[in-house]
């Protein structure tokens, strides 16, 4: 079944969010490697290949559906951070702005009566659950550790022993 115009619209308008919240933690990992926390780079590298991951999974449906995906422009994403605990504030922004985008795409589906496009959503506001509460949890750590160095620095560890696979 062909999608219809509004949610063509705002499936390709969400895939050029997945990819602006590619390109924010992809900045972030280079604000942590400049800082010397490869750890931390490297979660935020991770974080910003699931991201270009859930773009191309819209890409491919939007397709499946028969409709046109065009990407519309990408502004830069914020590159100026202050801290560790800056960063991570920034990334639950990003992750609650994303998860609002979901459910309003979800509330277009239910409207349009695109029963097609709702597992497929379900699926997406699931994920941001969990995507919300591990970036909360982790700001929320990093935030009682202000200061102290041998604290972040096994969060450090802990968070370079992810990798891209381990999320999927």
């Amino acid at each position: 079944m062909a999608l219809a115009e509004r949610m063509e619209r705002a499936l390709n308008d969400q895939i050029t969010c997945e990819l602006s919240a590619s390109l924010a933690y992809l900045q972030m990992a280079a604000y942590f490697e400049a800082d010397e926390r490869p750890g931390m780079a490297s979660w935020m590298a991770a974080q910003s290949e699931e991201e270009a991951g859930h773009a191309r999974m819209f890409i491919d449906y939007v397709v499946d559906r028969d409709g046109r995906v065009e990407i519309g422009a990408i502004d830069a994403p914020v590159s100026k951070f202050d801290s560790p605990l800056h960063v991570f504030e920034e990334a639950l922004r990003h992750e609650q702005f994303v998860t609002g985008r979901i459910r309003n795409l979800y509330r277009l589906a239910t409207e349009l009566g695109d029963l097609e496009s709702l597992p497929f959503l379900q699926g997406f506001l699931a994920e941001q659950v969990e995507e919300e509460a591990l970036v909360s949890g982790i700001r929320e750590r990093i935030g009682r550790l202000e200061g102290n160095e041998v604290g972040l620095a096994l969060i450090e560890a802990e968070l370079g022993g992810r990798s891209g696979a381990d999320e999927e």
